[in-house]
Order: C-alpha cells, then structure tokens, then sequence
C-alpha cells in the first residue's frame, strides 16, 4: 500500500472519528432533552391523576348528594347507575337491583318517549322538559319531568345519564290553577258587573263584556284611553284621580261617580276599586267594579223629594191640629163658662135634675177638652222634632213619683237600679205616667202594690210595671192599645193612654205587651233600645 493510499485512510478515519464524537454529543444532549422531558411528563401525570381524583371524587359526592333522582342507563334503558334519591321515586329496593326505564312508561306514552331518545342517540344533544306518565316498580302513578344527555366511548354513544323530577303535584296545581284560571275568566267575561283594569295612569288596560254594555264602548275603543277623561262628567273634581292616588297607597275603597256613556246619557255608577301589584308587590295599577246605579240613584232622588214633602206636609198637619185644638177648646170653654153663668143665676130656681144636668154638662166638656189634648198629644208623638239625649231613667221616674198622686195605700218600689239610655226624655215620661199613673187608677186593693223593674237583654232593655189591681180580661189585650179603647168609661179615660204609649215606644224601637188576670193585676212589659 503506498503513502498516499495510507494517508487518504488516516483522513478518513480521522473524519470517523469526528463524526462520530460530533453524534456521541449530539446523542448526549438528546438524552439531557429526553430526562427533562420525561421528568415534565411524570410531574404532569402526577397532576392529571391528582385532578382526576378530586374531580371524580367531586363528581360523586354530588351524585349521592343531589336531591332529585340521577341515573344512568344503557341504550336499551336498563339502568347501570343511580343515587338514593332513585330508590323511593321509582319504588326501587337497593341501588343494586335491576330496572329498565322503560318498562315504567305509561303505554301510551311508550311511542313518544322512545322517539324522543332515538332521536337523542341519533343526533346527540339533550332532552330538557320531557313530560311522562310512569308508573312505579312498587305500582304508583306519577308525573315525572326528565332532563337527559349522552354518554360517549369514542364518539358512540352507549348511555345516557339524567335527572328525573317527581312533578305529580306540581302538575296537579298547574291543572287546577288552568281551571282556575277559565274559571274565572269565564265568570269576569260574564258577570253583571262591569270590570276595568288601568295601569297607575289610569291607561284602561282591560274591560270585560258586562262593562262595554253599561259603557256603550266596546274593548278596542277603551283600550289606552283614560277612564276619567272618557266618563267623568265633573272634570273640576278629578275624583278618578283622587281615587287612584289611594290605590298607590294600597287602599281598597267604594266610591259613587256621575259618568256620561257613548251616546251622551248621565248615569251613576258604584265603584268598588282596589290596587293590582305585581309579582313582587309593587302597585301597578287597580281593578274596579261598576255597578250601574242610576235607577237607584233616581229613586234616591224621589225618595229624598217625597221625604222633603212629607216633612213639610208634617209641619203643616202640626200647625193645622194646633190651630184646630184651640178652634175646638175656644167654644167649650165659652160653653163651660155660659153653663156656669146658667147655674150661678138659676141656683135658686133650679131643682135637683136640672142642676145634676148641668154639672154632667160640665163634666162632659171636661172631658172634651182632655180628649182634644190627648188627640194633639197624640198626634205630635211621630215628629222628629225632638232631641235625642242620655237619660236616666232612675231619675226620671223619682222625679215623677213626686209629681204623681200616689194615695197612701198603694206602694211603688224600684226592684233594682234603673239604666240610663237614649232617647226623648219628654215622651219617655209620658210612657211611665200613663202606665204609672194607670197602676194607681185601677187598684182596687186595700194594700196596692206597684213594682218597677228591668232586665238587660243585650241591645236592649226590659221594662215592666207590676200591680195588684183589678186585672183585664185576656180578650182586651190587645184591644186596649187601640186609640179611643177605654175598658173603663171613667171621666178621666180618653182611650188615648195606652196607645200613645205604644206609639213612643214603637219611635224607640221596641215593643209593649202585656199579662194579666182578673182580680190578681197587671204587668205590662215593654223594651227600649239601648
């Protein structure tokens, strides 16, 4: 081998070698690359494995946890998966116990609920809001809302997990607020009573149809519009406005309100209003009812007339007997004084029949006279011109007993204290008088008895007048109340006594009746409003 040969051989071993060094480093620093890296991917492992774990063990305790039932099931919907809350819901004994959803479903309802997964395996996405009738392992029928998503093992679906809700009652409350609901509407569209809805405003936002007929607008016409711009008829006094300043204060109130209808006619209506809030209770607005009232108010109107009249034609019908008593007592009293001047100048002249004559002339004049006073009396116990006050009624008929002549034989005694209440004091004394008064008259004992006594009967008061007179025969009971009936045709009986004494205590809203028996005596009883 020559020189040159072996010189090319030691360059190119040469060159070998620092190639091969040039690898040797090169391969060094790879491997320096590759520890690194395998040291990041074990850190990061390590990590993932870490995350997983607090992920999953996440996941699981909101599994067990969550309080709507969560299961898990295959394609063909046997379930591989489920929490506590499954077991009472579908009447599953243990979570290892087997159950295929959809067996439970309803069979009319199979069809649906299968399409809707089918559809859900096809096209993936979720079921959200699926309705269906099941019916329980342990054989109840519920209503139960389900929210569903698949499950993939590269990229084919083999599950679907979900959540299933009980909403038997919810769905039972949604019914019936629906049929509450038509109810109600049925009965506002077709009540007699007209009903607006405005907003704070007074923008009409509803009418129903019984208001368009009382209004002669229909819906469409109102809608918008401001009910006290359309109907009010005095704009001056906005009482609509003030009305609804009340409804943002939550008041519910009735009202009456002079309106003008679509062809121009006044009528009157009552309005019974009240604030509409909304869901978090703010006032937006008030709902009202109308009532039409104008034939009322008419007859309010006449009635209020009539009343003016009758008051009037009262005054007058007073005035009239006032005149006429005087025009009737003038002439007796003329004739008592000439029958006077009669026997005072004949005396001597005139035997016993005549002079028994003229003292019965005069006895009947008398009694004339009384009877005039006690028709005017009478006739004067209706008028309201009296005052009503607080009276005492112990006092009263003190004060009376002191007036009246009570002969020492006969007893009047007070069985408890006597109320105070309200009334006309100067008619109420003339009821105690007379009855009072009527005890003593007709005691025909040598030892008279009269007791006075009351009773409490919540609103009112009880009265009575006890004697031990002559009695009444059960047959005039009633008979004696009656104007001009007199058991007893003394001088000093009209037969006005006892029915003016009814009359004041008709006027006090009561009434008055009577026991007794013949011989044993009298208790009139009578009540008197408190």
């Amino acid at each position: 081998m020559s020189q040159e040969e072996v010189d090319i051989l030691k360059r190119a071993l040469a060159r070998e070698r620092a190639s091969r060094k040039a690898a040797e480093e090169i391969l060094e620093a790879k491997s320096a690359e590759l520890f690194e890296l395998n040291q990041k991917l074990e850190a990061s492992h390590k990590e993932l494995e870490t995350l997983y774990s607090k992920t999953n063990s996440q996941l699981q305790g909101v599994f067990e946890t969550i309080a709507d039932a969560y299961v898990v099931a295959d394609v063909n919907g046997d379930i591989i998966k489920m929490n506590e809350a499954t077991l009472p819901l579908l009447g599953i004994q243990t979570i290892n116990d087997s159950c295929n959803l959809m067996e439970l479903v309803k069979p009319s309802e199979y069809d649906r609920v299968y399409k809707a997964f089918n559809k859900l395996y096809r096209e993936g996405g979720n079921i959200s809001d699926l309705r269906v009738n099941i019916t329980t392992i342990d054989k109840r029928d519920i209503f139960v809302q389900i929210n569903a998503s698949v499950i993939y093992d590269k990229e084919r679906p083999i599950a679907t997990q979900g959540i299933v809700r009980d909403i038997t009652l919810e769905n039972k409350y949604q019914q019936a607020l629906v049929a509450e609901k038509q109810k109600y509407s049925n009965i506002i569209a077709n009540m007699n009573l007209g009903l607006v809805e405005v907003n704070n405003d007074d923008e009409i936002l509803m009418v129903n149809h019984s208001f368009e007929k009382i209004s002669g607008y229909t819906e469409s016409e109102l809608i918008g519009k401001k009910g006290g711009v359309v109907f009010q008829v005095d704009q001056e006094n906005d009482i609509i406005k003030t009305e609804n300043e009340k409804r943002q204060q939550g008041e519910s109130n009735s009202y009456e309100l002079k309106v003008k209808n679509k062809a121009g006619e006044i009528r009157y209506w009552l309005i019974s209003g009240g604030p509409n809030y909304d869901l978090k209770g703010n006032v937006i607005g008030s709902i009202g009812i109308h009532l039409d009232i104008t034939e009322l108010k008419s007859l309010e109107f006449q009635k209020e007339k009539l009343l003016q009249r009758l008051e009037k034609s009262n005054d007058e019908l007073q005035e009239y007997a006032h005149i006429v008593s005087h025009d009737l007592k003038s002439p007796l009293r003329s004739i008592d004084a000439l029958v006077s001047w009669l026997k005072d100048d004949n005396k001597d002249k005139l035997d016993d029949t005549s002079l028994q004559n003229i003292d019965l002339i005069q006895t009947t004049l008398v009694k004339m006279e009384q009877l005039i006073s006690d028709v005017l009396n009478y006739s004067s116990v209706s008028s309201d011109n009296s005052e009503i006050q607080s009276v005492d009624i112990q006092l009263l008929v003190e004060d009376l007993l002191k007036m009246l002549y009570i002969p020492e034989h006969i007893e009047v005694k007070c069985m408890r204290q006597l109320p105070v209440l309200c009334g006309d004091k100067t008619k109420l004394q003339q009821v105690f008088q007379n009855l009072i008064g009527n005890a003593v008259k007709f005691n025909d004992k040598d030892k008279g008895l009269i007791e006075i006594d009351v009773e409490d009967q919540k609103d009112y008061y009880k009265f009575s007048i006890k004697d031990n007179g002559i009695g009444i025969e059960p047959q005039f009971h009633e008979k004696i109340f009656k104007i001009f009936h007199s058991l007893n045709k003394s001088k000093d009986s009209t037969g006005i006594g006892l029915s003016l004494v009814k009359k004041i205590v008709n006027l006090h809203e009561g009434k008055i009746w009577l026991e007794s028996a013949p011989n044993i005596g009298t208790t009139f009883f009578f009540t008197l409003k408190k």
